[in-house]
C-alpha cells in the first residue's frame, strides 16, 4: 500500500495530505497484535502494521512558513476491506494511535496533536487517494489550493467527518454532526 503524504491520523495522513491512523482495537483485533488471529476467525483479512516517517510541508505550501512535522508515537494497522480485480486496495480501515508534533521552522512555535482514531480510507484505480471518514478519532489533511476550505493543514474531529478530493484537483472537508476543524497554519502564526 502506498502512503501518501499530506493525510494524517484516525485512519490516514494522504498524498497531499499526510499518512493516518486509526485505534480504538477491537478485543478480538488486539488478541495478536498483528490481528492475524482474529482476522483468521472472523473471515477479515489480518492487520498491516504502518509506521509513518516524519515530514515537512514546505514554505507557502499550505503554510506561509515551512511546517516540520515529528511524529511522537506511532502504532498504525490497517487492512484491505476492499480491493480492485488487480488486487489494488479500494478501501482500507485504519486504526491505531498516532500523535504528532507540528513545528513553525521559522519561529520554532509547536503543537502535539493525538491524529489517532479509526477510520476508512477510499482509493480510485491505481491506487489514487479519493478520501477518509472518521469513524472514531481525528486526523490531519493538508488542504492545498482549490480546496473548499481554504488550504491549511487541519486537524479534524467527530464522528462522519471526511476529506475528499474534489474535481477542481483540490480536496473538501466535510465535517460530521459534531466534527470541528482547526487550522493549524493559523495556530502556528500565532
Amino acid at each position: 500500500m502506498r502512503r501518501l503524504t499530506g493525510l494524517l491520523g484516525a485512519t490516514a495522513l494522504v498524498g497531499a495530505l499526510v499518512a493516518g491512523s486509526a485505534s480504538a482495537a477491537s478485543t478480538a483485533d488486539s488478541a495478536d497484535s498483528a490481528g492475524t488471529t482474529g482476522a483468521k476467525a472472523s473471515g477479515w483479512p489480518p492487520w498491516i502494521p504502518y509506521e509513518q516517517e516524519d515530514f515537512t510541508y514546505p514554505a507557502g505550501d499550505p503554510c506561509d512558513f515551512e511546517v516540520a512535522a515529528e511524529v511522537l508515537r506511532d502504532r498504525e494497522f490497517y487492512r484491505n476491506v476492499s480491493t480492485y480485480a488487480d488486487g489494488s486496495p479500494r478501501i482500507q480501515l485504519w486504526r491505531g494511535p498516532l500523535v504528532l508534533r507540528f513545528t513553525n521552522t521559522e519561529t520554532g512555535a509547536s503543537v502535539d496533536r493525538n491524529a489517532s482514531g479509526r477510520s476508512f480510507m477510499e482509493f480510485g484505480p491505481g491506487e489514487e487517494f479519493q478520501s477518509i471518514t472518521i469513524q472514531t478519532g481525528h486526523f490531519v489533511g493538508r488542504l492545498r489550493a482549490g480546496s473548499d476550505p481554504e488550504p491549511g493543514i487541519f486537524y479534524v474531529a467527530g464522528k462522519w467527518s471526511s476529506l475528499s478530493r474534489n474535481d477542481a484537483g483540490g480536496s473538501t472537508l466535510v465535517l460530521g454532526p459534531n466534527g470541528s476543524a482547526e487550522n493549524l497554519c493559523e495556530t502556528l502564526a500565532g
